[in-house]
This record gives C-alpha cells, sequence and structure tokens, in this order.
C-alpha cells in the first residue's frame, strides 16, 4: 500500500484512492486560548481532485457482526443523458471498531476515524468481531456506529467486482442473491491475520488480540 506524502493532505492514501485520517494524522489543533476545547480536523478543504464535495444524503448506522452489507458502490443516474456516474462516500466511524473490504483488501477503522472511499472502490462494511486489541489498548466489542455521507442522492449498486472501476461503464450488476456478495464471516483471529489498518500516519498490520 502507498502512502500519500503530500504536505497539505491528512490521513493515509492506500492504493485504491481510499483516505484514512485516525489520530494524530489529523490536524489537531487546541484554536482558542484560554479555552480547553481540541479540534480533531479530519479533512482541511483539500481533496486532491477527487470531487469530495459532499450534497448527498448524510445519517448513520449502528453496526453489529450480523449486518454484513453486501459488496457495492455508489452511483448517480444523469437525468437528461441517462448516464451513471460513480459517486464517493464518506464514513466517520463515531465509535466502536468497523472493518471494511476495499477493492477486496481488509481493514479495521479505529473510532475517530475518517475514510474517504472514492468512486469506482467496490465495498463492504461490518462491525468487527468482538476481541480484536488495537495500539492502545481498544478491543473490538463487536458494535460501532457508522456515520455516512454522498456525494449526491444515490443508493446501493451491488457487485461482485473487486477491482477498482475506472468509469461507471465498467461497473457490472449482480443480479444473483445480494446474500452471496455480503461481507464475509470473519472471526477475530482472521481479522487479525488478514486486516491492515491507519493508525495515526502509518499504515500497520500488527493487529493483536485481546
Amino acid at each position: 500500500m502507498a502512502l500519500d506524502g503530500a504536505p497539505q493532505s491528512l490521513g493515509v492514501k492506500l492504493d485504491n484512492g481510499t483516505r484514512v485520517t485516525h489520530g494524530s494524522g489529523a490536524n489537531v489543533k487546541v484554536p482558542l486560548e484560554g479555552f480547553p476545547v481540541t479540534m480533531h480536523e479530519l479533512y482541511t478543504g483539500n481533496d486532491d481532485g477527487a470531487k469530495l464535495s459532499f450534497e448527498g444524503q448524510f445519517g448513520f448506522i449502528e453496526f453489529h457482526p450480523d449486518c454484513r452489507l453486501p459488496r457495492h458502490i455508489h452511483m448517480i443516474r444523469d437525468e437528461t443523458t441517462g448516464k451513471l456516474e460513480m459517486l464517493p462516500e464518506r464514513i466517520l466511524v463515531l465509535n466502536g471498531v468497523g472493518v471494511t473490504e476495499l477493492c477486496g483488501e481488509y481493514f479495521v477503522v479505529a473510532p475517530g476515524s475518517l475514510v474517504d472511499i472514492p468512486p469506482g472502490v467496490p465495498h463492504t462494511w461490518n462491525a468487527c468481531p468482538p476481541g480484536v486489541k488495537l495500539p492502545d489498548g481498544t478491543v473490538s466489542d463487536g458494535h460501532f456506529t457508522m456515520v455516512y455521507n454522498y456525494s449526491d442522492k444515490t443508493s446501493f449498486f451491488a457487485t461482485e467486482q473487486t477491482e477498482l472501476l475506472g468509469s461507471a461503464d465498467e461497473y457490472v450488476a449482480y443480479q444473483g442473491d445480494l446474500q452471496d456478495i455480503r461481507f464475509p464471516i470473519l472471526n477475530k483471529e482472521e481479522i487479525v491475520a488478514r486486516a491492515q489498518f491507519v493508525w495515526n500516519s502509518d499504515l500497520r498490520q500488527d493487529l493483536d488480540l485481546a
């Protein structure tokens, strides 16, 4: 995985274009002298040309281990031309520990992390199973709260594809049973063995069991 070293950008940028911002990888500051208020600025307004303006749905989901979303991307259909356009998605893991599949790879997502998923990244989410320990001692309990925001009004476009899509023309709609493309059932040992995670400004693979 590649790290993005651009000084004006926050977080870690994965090879598929997804950016994960966590901990001191954010712009952490105390803006007002004399007031004990610490800001964790997860996004500076610089989107690196990734079209990360957000005008679509905004809300939250309470995840548990049985949620296991089907793999999908997000798109919108142009009302004039009828053509599909791929859209980005922004996810904030508010509390608890999540796990996501991005282009076929697994990533555990720590609480307080912002995940900016660019257009064309097939992805799915679930709650991290109980018993996975993060570097600060946080242990997953099988639940997390996801706050989501889309760049425009959209819905799920299910796909079996795992490769990064360069355009909407490459999208192949999944016609089968959505149960077959849900996030797989993984236990804590499998997560520790297979998943990477962003911690502060580093992409790491040293998860542990509680």
